[in-house]
């Protein structure tokens, strides 16, 4: 399968092909040590971000769950964070039809419903304080090249542009090439 080993952060992550029912993306890494320390994992489109996934360790101990379309968040959903600074943690994230399935260290944390297509995802964010090990790409089909070729609601996948980070000024990401012999389905 296809692998990221220890991208930077912050930096987003090209996706080379469109996500589908029963893939799964993980992120493995560690929360780095502070009292203010917060870290997101994000699924983006274009300017777009289908999936906030957001550990809060300050003032409260809870993930949050969102999504941001047209500089509009949507209603938040909480649960308790289940990290602690200098925890090593595995965050999953499986595609179902209908919402996404959210655990982390093995343990389940939530399910997302989709509030936005999972097909126009491009890219995974990180931002924050943490340290990514890898980003880990399971049950795509690498059936054919990439040929970047427009996949609906604007998106392409021949490359992911979109200003992506914090602040009024936002961040360009760097993109990590993709793998020799990555091949994607379309």
């Amino acid at each position: 399968m296809h692998d990221y080993h220890h991208p930077s952060v912050p930096t987003a992550l090209a996706i080379y092909e469109p996500l589908q029912d029963g893939v799964t993306i993980s992120v493995h890494g560690h929360v780095k040590h502070g009292h203010h320390k917060n870290f997101a994992v994000e699924l983006l489109s274009g300017p777009n971000i289908v999936l906030h996934v957001n550990f809060r360790f300050h003032h409260e101990h809870v993930v949050v769950m969102n999504s941001e379309f047209g500089n509009m968040w949507g209603p938040e959903i909480r649960h308790r964070n289940p990290l602690h600074h200098s925890e090593h943690f595995h965050l999953h994230i499986k595609v179902h039809h209908g919402y996404y399935h959210i655990s982390v260290n093995n343990h389940h944390l939530a399910d997302f419903p989709h509030r936005y297509p999972f097909q126009s995802v491009q890219a995974i964010g990180l931002k924050g304080d943490v340290h990514v090990d890898k980003v880990h790409f399971e049950g795509f089909h690498f059936r054919t090249p990439w040929q970047g070729q427009p996949i609906g609601h604007g998106a392409s996948y021949g490359g992911y542009t979109a200003t992506y980070g914090t602040g009024p000024s936002g961040f360009q990401p760097s993109f990590a090439p993709p793998p020799p012999n990555y091949n994607a389905y379309m």
